[in-house]
C-alpha cells in the first residue's frame, strides 16, 4: 500500500493521520491486514476480500454481533475480544474505491503459531475453541447472516464433484479416475453424516479452527483470543472439531506427496478431544459429543473432495504452485481420512465421549 493511499484509508478512522504509521500484519492469504499505530493508539485495519466474501457487509455485521455478545459476558468469557472499531462517522464498514475496509481493536503481547507444538498446546487450543462456541450458545442463530452458502455441506460438495466429473477435460478425468472412485466409494459415510445432522442442534461455529486463528500470550503461552471471525456461521460442533483434527493430526503438510509415510498423530488427537470436551457445557448431549468423532473423519474427506473438484475444474478456486497440485492435495486428504477413520472408529465406545 503506497503512502498516499494508506493516509486516505487511515483518515476514515483517525483525526490526524500524521501521528500514525501503517505496516503489514500477519500472514493471512485472504484479506489484507495492517497494524496502524501511534504513540498512544493501535488498531488493526483490514481490507475484506470481496471475491471470497461476496457480501462483506455480512462479514462485518456478524463480527459485530459475535464480539458484542462475547464482550457482554464479561468474566463469563475468559478471553480477550477483538472488538470492531467504528470509523469517524460511527460506521463499522468503510467503503473506498468500491472496496470494504474495517478496523478492529489490537490485542498486544501475543503471537499466532502456525502449527501445534505439543499435546499441551493442542489441549489448550481445543479448549479455547469449545469455550468460544459455548459462549455463543445463547446467541440467536437469526442474528448470524450467511457468509458462504453451504460451506460445510458435504452433500453439496459431493454434488459439485459430480458436476465436475461430467464437465472435466478427458486428460484430467483420466488422471484422477482412481481417486474419484475412492471418494465415491465413501458415499455410505455421507449417508451416516446426513443421519447424524438430522438430530444435531445448529450452533454458531467458527468454521476455521486452525491454531493460527488463536492468539497466545507471549508471557504465559496460554490462549488469549480467538481471531478471524469471517467464516463464523451457523453449523455444527463436529465441523469445528474436525477442522482442528484435519489441520493438527497429520504428520505431513496437506499438499505433501509422500502419503505412504503419513502418520496420524494419536496423542495430539487425544489432547484435542480432551481439551474440546472439557470446554463443553451441559447443553451438549451425548449425540453431539459422539458427533465429534464423525467430524474428525468428515473434514479431511470434505476438503479433499473440494481439492479434487477444483482439479477437475482446471484449478479455478484454490491457488496452485505446480501441475496436479490440487490432485496431490486430494490424495493427501483422502489418506488422512483413511487414517483418521481407522483410529477414530476404535474410539466409538470410549469413555472420552460419554457425557
Amino acid at each position: 500500500m503506497n503512502q498516499a493511499f494508506s493516509k486516505e484509508i487511515i483518515a476514515h478512522f483517525v483525526d490526524d493521520t500524521s501521528l500514525y504509521r501503517i505496516e503489514p500484519l500477519g500472514a493471512g492469504l485472504i484479506n489484507q491486514t495492517f497494524l496502524v499505530s501511534s504513540q498512544c493508539d493501535k488498531f488493526v485495519l483490514q481490507r475484506i476480500n470481496h471475491h471470497v466474501f461476496t457480501q462483506p457487509i455480512n462479514v462485518i455485521d456478524n463480527s459485530l454481533s459475535i464480539s458484542e455478545h462475547l464482550n457482554h459476558l464479561g468474566e463469563g468469557y475468559p478471553f480477550d475480544v477483538m472488538m470492531p472499531r467504528a470509523n469517524v462517522n460511527g460506521n463499522f464498514a468503510t467503503i473506498v474505491n468500491n472496496e470494504v475496509w474495517r478496523a478492529l481493536t489490537y490485542v498486544a503481547n501475543c503471537t499466532s503459531p502456525d502449527t501445534i507444538n505439543d499435546e499441551h498446546q493442542a489441549q489448550l487450543a481445543a479448549n479455547t475453541f469449545s469455550h468460544f462456541s459455548m459462549a455463543l450458545a445463547d446467541l440467536s442463530v437469526d442474528k448470524i447472516k450467511p457468509i458462504i452458502e453451504k460451506f460445510h455441506d458435504v452433500d453439496f460438495r459431493f454434488s459439485q464433484l459430480s458436476d465436475a466429473i461430467i464437465n472435466a477435460q478427458p486428460k484430467r478425468l483420466k488422471i484422477a479416475q482412481s481417486l474419484i472412485d475412492c471418494y465415491k466409494s465413501q458415499l455410505f459415510f455421507i449417508d451416516q453424516v446426513r443421519d447424524a445432522i438430522a438430530i444435531l442442534p445448529q450452533r454458531v461455529t467458527h468454521n476455521d479452527t486452525k491454531i493460527s486463528n488463536l492468539l497466545f500470550d507471549v508471557t504465559t503461552n496460554k490462549p488469549k483470543a480467538v481471531i478471524d471471525l469471517d467464516t463464523c456461521m451457523i453449523g455444527y460442533l463436529m465441523h469445528d472439531f474436525g477442522d482442528m483434527v484435519r489441520t493438527c493430526c497429520s504428520s505431513l503438510a496437506e499438499d505433501d506427496v509422500n502419503i505412504d509415510t503419513m502418520v496420524f498423530k494419536e496423542s495430539i488427537f487425544e489432547a484435542l478431544l480432551t481439551g474440546y470436551l472439557s470446554g463443553l457445557n451441559d447443553t451438549v448431549d451425548n449425540n453431539e459429543r459422539q458427533s465429534l468423532l464423525m467430524g474428525a473423519k468428515l473434514m479431511p474427506l470434505m476438503i479433499g473432495c473440494r481439492f479434487l473438484t477444483d482439479f477437475l475444474n482446471n484449478d479455478i478456486y484454490f491457488s496452485t504452485a505446480r501441475e496436479k497440485h490440487n490432485l496431490d492435495r486430494a490424495l493427501n486428504q483422502f489418506r488422512l481420512y483413511e487414517l483418521a477413520s481407522e483410529y477414530v472408529d476404535s474410539l466409538k465406545s470410549s469413555q472420552l465421549v460419554v457425557a
